[in-house]
């Protein structure tokens, strides 16, 4: 079981590279909140999403992101992979606890990649 959650996390790490590598060009994927009075609707928004991971409402946050969220927005592939990485930082008794799992976190991460036209679904079939 330990085997098969690492392979998840390394999963997860190397989904959240390959965006940040072709989408921005970047090593990372980091959503930084402004400060308070800089703040859009927006922000406030994916601040209230994070609070409701955090306190375990992970399925109700993750709806908020995918459906409240513009996906028309530039922040929004960003805030979405953020999203992903701030949850796969949770332990995995904290995930089950909350009727999650590391395996929706990649296929989260998965459905933005496609999204994107970054990852075929015919080639994830084959990985």
């Amino acid at each position: 079981m330990d085997y098969e959650q690492d392979y998840v996390m390394r999963m997860i790490k190397d989904m959240v590279r390959a965006l940040a590598l072709l989408i921005f060009g970047k090593r990372d994927i980091r959503y930084e909140i402004p400060e308070e009075n800089a703040r859009t609707e927006e922000d406030d928004l994916y601040i209230r999403i994070l609070q409701m991971a955090d306190r375990g409402e992970i399925n109700e946050a993750e709806n908020i992101l995918l459906t409240e969220l513009s996906k028309e927005s530039s922040n929004y592939v960003v805030m979405a992979a953020d999203f992903y990485q701030h949850i796969a930082e949770y332990s995995d008794e904290f995930l089950e606890e909350h009727n999650y799992s590391r395996d929706e976190i990649l296929e989260g991460l998965e459905s933005i990649a496609e999204e994107y036209g970054i990852l075929d679904r015919d080639i994830r079939m084959e990985i």
